[in-house]
């Protein structure tokens, strides 16, 4: 059975039969809600309702890819393009019981487990790898989509602890994984499946400071290092940030330490008055809370977060490593600030296409991806309601949290992300602060149903607060419903109407503006109805959510289904059939694909070794300047040394260079060219100049530079013999380690055309050997005469060291959780959980 299924997808991700067995399976939880188990769970009904609605919405968002055989994302983006092959490499190693530490078929090779965005160690993507024979993007798509369930489910859970009832917490829980944020990023698998567990954390980290908690602190350990090993270093920090200043929130309402924090933090709910959120066996009462308890808040905290991290040491230690050796390293502020939200594009809370359909008929001077952040017209104004009907201190907290999150994506806009920058570690690390939209998106999301439980608490009338904020918001919608339809949409309009040589701009405008006059008349009226006592109880809460649901979904739907076979770029089987054979024939080579018809990274899906790649921000450094250099011209020595044996063009391409000849074309309109002057894999050498690193990089760059006659060391080795003969060819070829063959009548050097890197080591026949750098770049080592076998193994040390720091956080988060078990069986009456 192949490791990598390349057909085209001819069906949806799942069965049809799955659908109708989803429903009996909710109708059975239903029934044992409401008969055998509602004595002992009297609120298990709601949230199986619920849960069902949910599931119901997740389907029909994304009913086209899982029942049809259309693909996500529209367009395909790095999600075909960058992490499929990443993850198509991690699955054909983990099925063979090989832990991937070095990726050998891109960019020359390179550390496979440090890079972040490669998620070795998340769990879901083990267990995909394993499930999925063979491995496809149908299994990546799936695995993608299913992150919007967790992150779905999360919301509504958290929603549920912060007082919520059942129906209210559905319109978080639909809110968050459909806004902007989470759909426009379907594509950034990593960013996707980090964030979605950001709720959860919330979670955690909330029940861990009212309970006093170490179960909970456990909890907050699993679901960081979920964070942390779904790779992507920037949702990490931006989460550990915000979870902190929670985390903080908690701490001082648990010893009333803030103005105000003497009052219950109240839900409400359909067909209740207030919900107060279970606070566990804190007391309510003001009292004086003894100085050791903070510690325990704060213990409790530290352990959690950094017992999380370092279940996924293995590859964060490592990953802190490449980064300081990769192109990304050293950004500058302009650098970091690159993907800001301008303040023109905040039309888009209002108007999500203002500015066209990304990636259609998108006209916008920015990223329309990066900078998306709608959650719908009701949900900013349900949000308002919460905030104005009942201003406490968690609604409060999330409103400065949305606002917070909001400023810093503005970039150097505004001085919030600057201070960041200069202020706070990490942060002069990562770029694109338009992502901290994702906090905008959840704290809209969470008060939006507060503001439905507002609405929904009351069964007969509403309080005055909560009637003056809906009269309020009322006269809003109204106004701006009036201003829209009697003066911004007959402008567009006339400019429609009268203009000869019409771009598709002011169409693209009226339509959204359009959209935002029907969803301000339906909010208005869906206002009206509540203040006249025409909806009540449930009702308000249903007819919110598919108010809601009908906004987000429409508004979203041009990131969801593509029509187009995204995944025909990794289909060559012409070119990588001939390309196989060679290498059987002559021993392995690098490629060098010059068509955008070719997936850039096709070589990590294939097997094949790729002098380049798609654009990895872990990319080392100075491989990939050289890279950059031999690329702009291929008839210099440079080239030559990178071992590009063969380039990938298309059939009308201009010849390459002199040293190229043409040597198959395929049905395809492909044309594969030979560079007869490309150096081998591996060879002998029996001089060297000894110099510093910086010096061999320069000097492969110059025009009369020839790897032939000069190889450049840096390091000390024994010294080779001149005059020397001899033959090397690789036996063995491994991601993690290669066996090379030698026969030389003298004392020499062997040089091995994979990138150097820490944690590389070489042993000569069986015993340790000293290895230098060759031309500041690759590996190399002497050897004495006679025939040898020269064995160069990945082994990070970092690497090691955090296997021996995960397994100490195991058995610190298996403490806290026997630590919390035991805890909650001490106190009688105690909230299980």
């Amino acid at each position: 059975m192949p490791m990598v299924d390349l057909a085209p997808r001819t069906a949806g991700l799942i069965p049809l039969w799955l659908v109708p067995a989803g429903a009996l399976l909710w109708l059975g939880l239903v029934w044992l809600a409401r008969g055998p188990l509602r004595s002992r769970w009297p609120g298990l009904l709601g949230d199986v309702v619920a849960l069902g609605a949910l599931g119901l919405a997740h389907l029909l968002f994304f009913w086209r890819p899982l029942l049809t055989p259309t693909q996500v994302p529209r367009g395909g983006g790095d999600l075909v393009s960058f992490v499929f092959p990443l993850h198509a490499f991690s699955a054909a190693q983990i099925r063979e019981g090989i832990i991937p530490l070095w990726n050998p078929h891109l960019h020359g090779g390179m550390p496979h487990l440090a890079n972040f965005q490669a998620a070795v160690l998340y769990p879901l993507n083990l267990l995909t790898y394993l499930l999925a024979r063979p491995f496809s993007y149908g299994a990546l798509e799936l695995l993608a989509i299913a992150h919007f369930g967790i992150a779905s489910i999360g919301a509504y859970l958290l929603a549920r602890t912060l007082g919520m009832r059942p129906l209210a917490a559905v319109v978080p829980g639909i809110v968050f994984p459909y806004s902007g944020f989470l759909v426009a990023h379907l594509g950034h698998y990593g960013m996707l499946a980090a964030a979605s567990w950001v709720p959860l954390l919330l979670l955690a980290l909330r029940l861990m400071v009212v309970r006093a908690s170490w179960g909970w602190a456990a909890a907050a350990a699993v679901v960081t290092f979920l964070i942390t090993s779904a790779g992507h270093q920037q949702t990490l920090v931006y989460a550990l940030t915000v979870g902190g200043a929670w985390w903080l929130f908690w701490v001082a309402h648990r010893h009333r330490l803030l103005p105000g924090m003497l009052r219950p933090i109240t839900g409400g709910a359909e067909g209740t008055a207030t919900v107060q959120p279970d606070t566990g066996v804190i007391p309510g009462e003001l009292r004086r809370w003894p100085w050791w308890s903070l510690v325990g808040d704060a213990l409790r905290a530290g352990l959690a977060v950094g017992s999380g991290v370092a279940l996924a040491a293995p590859m964060v230690l490592p990953s802190l490593e490449m980064a300081r050796l990769s192109v990304r390293t050293g950004l500058s502020y302009e650098q970091a600030s690159e993907f800001s939200i301008q303040p023109v594009a905040l039309l888009h809370l209002l108007v999500p296409k203002a500015f066209g359909s990304n990636p259609t008929d998108y006209w916008g001077p920015f990223s329309n991806g990066e900078i998306w952040a709608y959650a719908g017209i009701a949900t900013l104004v349900l949000a308002g309601i919460a905030l104005v009907a009942r201003p406490e201190p968690v609604r409060l907290l999330l409103g400065g949290l949305g606002l917070a999150a909001l400023l810093f994506a503005l970039g150097p806009y505004t001085p919030l992300h600057g201070w960041f920058y200069r202020f706070v570690p990490l942060y002069d690390l990562i770029r694109a602060p338009a992502r901290a939209v994702l906090y905008l998106d959840l704290a809209l999301a969470l008060l939006a149903g507060f503001g439905v439980s507002e609405l929904a608490a009351h069964a007969d009338r509403l309080a005055s607060r909560v009637a003056g904020a809906v009269r309020l918001a009322l006269r809003v919608v109204l106004a701006g419903t009036a201003a829209l339809a009697l003066f911004v949409i007959p402008v567009f309009y006339s400019i429609i109407l009268s203009a000869n040589d019409l771009s598709n701009r002011p169409v693209i405008a009226v339509d959204g503006l359009n959209l935002l006059f029907l969803y301000l008349a339906l909010t208005a009226v869906l206002l009206w109805a509540v203040l006249g006592g025409r909806l009540q109880g449930p009702a308000v809460a249903v007819a919110a959510t598919v108010l809601i649901v009908v906004d987000l979904f429409g508004a979203t739907a041009t990131f969801n289904p593509s029509p187009d076979d995204i995944t025909g770029g990794f289909r060559h089987a012409e070119a990588v059939d001939y390309l196989r054979t060679e290498a059987e024939r002559s021993g392995p080579f690098r490629i060098e694909a010059a068509t955008a018809r070719w997936q850039p990274d096709l070589a990590a899906v294939v097997g094949l070794d790729d002098v380049g790649g798609l654009y990895d921000p872990m990319q080392p450094r100075d491989y990939d300047a050289a890279r950059r250099a031999a690329v702009d011209n291929r008839d210099q020595g440079l080239y030559d040394l990178l071992g590009a044996r063969f380039l990938i063009t298309d059939a009308d391409a201009e010849p390459p260079g002199a040293s190229f000849r043409r040597v198959h074309e395929t049905d395809d309109g492909l044309v594969i060219w030979e560079n007869q002057d490309a150096m081998p894999r591996v060879w002998l050498a029996y001089t060297a100049e000894q110099v510093d690193s910086e010096t061999a990089l320069a000097a492969i760059r110059q025009a009369d530079f020839d790897p032939r006659e000069t190889l450049y060391l840096t390091g000390e080795l024994p010294p080779a013999e001149p005059g020397g003969q001899g033959e090397v060819t690789i036996e063995r070829l491994e991601a993690n380690r290669v066996h090379v063959r030698v026969q030389t009548d003298r004392p020499a050097y062997v040089v091995l055309a994979d990138p150097d890197y820490p944690g590389w080591v070489a042993t000569v026949d069986g015993e340790p050997a000293e290895s230098a750098t060759a031309y500041g770049l690759f590996r190399a080592v002497t050897v004495p005469a006679g025939e040898h076998e020269v064995v160069w193994r990945f082994q990070p040390p970092l690497a090691r060291a955090g296997a021996a720091v995960s397994l100490l956080a195991l058995l610190g988060v298996g403490a806290m959780a026997l630590f919390g078990w035991r805890q909650q069986r001490s106190v009688p009456g105690a909230p299980q959980g």
